[in-house]
């Protein structure tokens, strides 16, 4: 059997095993999990996103909206431009 040793943030480590431990679960064993999953899929066991929320060009027209709101003026926005956002 291989040992498998990785380096990551304290934080992430103590949340991933809190989440683990409530499905009865050890990190080990989610890692093994993870790793059988991913072998038979062949490809990882999730579908990794780009949110768009977090897009740079949404991100601006957030913080124009929330200077507008600051101001007190009122932002108004079409359905059309709200999609155009998208």
């Amino acid at each position: 059997m291989a040992n498998l040793q990785i380096r990551l943030d304290d934080s992430l480590k103590n949340q991933a095993q809190a989440v683990v431990q409530d499905m009865g679960l050890d990190l080990s064993a989610a890692v093994r999990l993870f790793l059988a999953q991913m072998v038979k899929e062949n490809g990882l066991p999730f579908r990794p996103t780009n949110e768009p929320f977090y897009s740079a060009k949404n991100q601006e027209v957030l913080r124009r909206s929330a200077a507008q709101i600051e101001s007190g003026q009122t932002v108004t926005k079409s359905l059309e431009e709200l999609r155009s956002l998208e």
